[in-house]
């Protein structure tokens, strides 16, 4: 009842200090009990690292993020709330149960599946305009809700797949939801502007000690990486939703085309990839060491920190190319980025060979 007098300003510092805290505060004892009962991960072929290490840190993220954003968001004013938080946690039991168990990918995908159709038809949530992509406008649920259906689990899989060295899954989230914050909090949504800057603050604990740490070290794993993806699909679906209804600075013309900008690194290396493996008669999800941050990899000497951050620079440079291009048409400033990344994964690839030789 207090919480609900608060001021927004208030309740969104509030609300991220909260989840700030919690998530340093049980990342030790989530350590500590990954080690006791042996949920860890051990090295493999594919494997970037040594030695065993715990890989349920999604734990940290989830229950950061749901503990402040139950306590702080108003589930009374924004109805889909209830749903998004329901799906998110049916991702994050099925990531969750992957990482103890393992299960087969169809499985997973199955799991990924109930969770977005929770959203959809319980929340009613789905695309509902595509700015003049294609030559689209509003669109009718017939078409909204496959697309945001294919989109969703697209989208989680694609943030899972990237999740492959230490802090590039966390800091590519992190650069995403500061990005959707920032714009959601400019135009007036301050829901939303509480739920990307409560996953923010849950995740950020977890991204020093994934990239820094020694002692307490862990992987985010599937619980943490799905749940992830499905929320940011659910920011980028709004700030498509948003743009119709806005004028001045928070009007975006292309709002497809920029939400593909700010997701393009693991979208477009996942599609790269699934393409790959299905000319070559493989599975779309069979696991390989081919993904853009593995060739960095090869060019670094195996040093994490050193591929983490220069993705992560490439994604800001596609995030900056959004923003600019945001009043440019959807097929230019899409085009743009699959030119940008071909270009930038042909000369890494190229050198990574080079210094294989």
């Amino acid at each position: 009842m207090m919480l609900s007098l608060l001021s927004d300003n208030w309740r969104l510092a509030l609300s991220m200090i909260l989840a700030l805290l919690i998530g340093w505060n049980i990342r030790v004892p989530v350590f500590k009990m990954a080690i006791l009962r042996n949920f860890v991960d051990k090295p493999n072929k594919r494997s970037s690292h040594t030695g065993c290490v715990p890989n349920i840190g999604g734990i940290v993220v989830f229950l950061a993020f749901l503990c402040s954003f139950l306590l702080f968001a108003r589930f009374n004013t924004t109805s889909e709330f209830q749903y998004i938080l329901l799906g998110a946690i049916l991702i994050f039991l099925i990531g969750i149960y992957d990482d103890l168990l393992e299960i087969s990918p169809r499985k997973k995908v199955k799991g990924e599946m109930l969770g977005v159709l929770v959203l959809i038809v319980g929340g009613g949530f789905y695309l509902g305009n595509l700015h003049g992509f294609l030559g689209l406008g509003e669109i009718s649920p017939w078409l909204g809700i496959p697309l945001t259906f294919v989109g969703l689990v697209g989208l989680i899989n694609a943030i899972n797949l990237v999740d492959g060295i230490d802090g590039l899954c966390s800091g590519i989230a992190l650069m995403d939801c500061i990005f959707f914050g920032v714009w959601f909090y400019g135009c007036g949504h301050i829901e939303y502007a509480l739920m990307c800057g409560v996953l923010a603050t849950s995740i950020l604990p977890f991204f020093f000690i994934n990239l820094f740490g020694k002692r307490s070290k862990m992987f985010m794993g599937d619980s943490g990486a799905l749940m992830v993806g499905f929320l940011l699909g659910i920011m980028a679906i709004k700030f498509c939703e948003t743009d119709i209804y806005m004028n001045g600075t928070c009007l975006v013309k292309a709002a497809p085309a920029v939400v593909f900008s700010v997701l393009a690194i693991p979208v477009l290396d996942t599609l790269r990839l699934f393409i790959s493996r299905w000319m070559r008669g493989k599975s779309p999800f069979a696991p390989d060491k081919r993904h853009l941050h593995h060739k960095l990899l090869v060019i670094y000497g195996g040093v994490h920190r050193k591929a983490t951050f220069t993705i992560l620079l490439f994604n800001l440079g596609f995030i900056l190319l959004g923003i600019l291009g945001r009043d440019w048409p959807n097929e230019l400033l899409i085009s743009c980025d699959v030119v940008i990344f071909a270009t930038l994964f042909y000369v890494v690839d190229r050198i990574a060979k080079a210094k294989k030789r």
